[in-house]
């Protein structure tokens, strides 16, 4: 059986070997180009970045060392927890702050930027507490979102059941099929019962409306 060419390894292992002739930096990453007329753009490891700084020497090269705030980052992550409405300062947020509260002020995320051949070069590099530190915020986090959503799934159960009681007592009210009936009539029947906020009155009036429907045509609104 004879095998096919694979030009896909022979380009790979001649450009490695042209690199390795002129002493030219081999780089393994995409330039990322965007339809915008925006500058294309490389993501660097931290050693190929090295790498590339020391053979082409660019002129200007852009640093940035985030120091680690920890206080800076709990207060952060409690506004989140205010915003998702839970408690604003549970014993876990507090338990995160203990655990990390050692490598406060030290540099958590490095990022570098630098220009060669109008191609934006990018390495970042983060320490391996700090990204432990984000994964525990964001489990909390993600908890708390998770019992809010349950929270509102339940308040919700617990509004359809009051607007589904109050629409039976509404559609059995003498006063709800008589004379010249209209919804305006029969929420302002509702407003009478119930004094609720506008929007569950028109709920209601629209349930009973739907439970009245279903009497007339035999449904006993006691198997609703």
């Amino acid at each position: 059986m004879i095998m096919a060419v694979n030009e896909a390894a022979n380009l790979g292992s001649a450009i490695k070997d042209a690199a390795f002739a002129t002493e030219y930096v081999l780089v393994e990453a995409t330039v990322q180009t965007r339809d915008d007329g925006s500058v294309p753009m490389v993501i660097l490891s931290s050693d190929d970045a090295v790498r590339v700084i020391s053979a082409h020497a660019p002129r200007i090269i852009y640093l940035v060392e985030q120091v680690f705030d920890l206080a800076g980052e709990i207060e952060t992550a409690r506004d989140e927890l205010d915003d998702i409405g839970v408690e604003r300062s549970p014993d876990h947020l507090k338990a995160v702050h203990r655990r990390f509260a050692s490598f406060d002020g030290q540099i958590g995320a490095t990022i570098a930027s630098f220009m060669i051949d109008g191609v934006l070069h990018t390495a970042v590099a983060t320490s391996a507490w700090h990204d432990e530190f984000g994964e525990a915020v964001e489990t909390i986090l993600e908890g708390a979102r998770e019992r809010a959503r349950v929270g509102q799934v339940s308040k919700h159960s617990e509004e359809a059941k009051a607007i589904e009681r109050k629409a039976l007592v509404l559609v059995r009210h003498p006063s709800f099929n008589h004379g010249r009936v209209s919804f305006d009539k029969r929420m302002a029947l509702a407003e009478t019962l119930f004094q609720d906020n506008p929007h569950i009155l028109s709920e209601v009036t629209r349930r009973a409306e739907n439970l009245f429907w279903l009497e007339q045509s035999g449904v006993k609104l006691e198997e609703v």
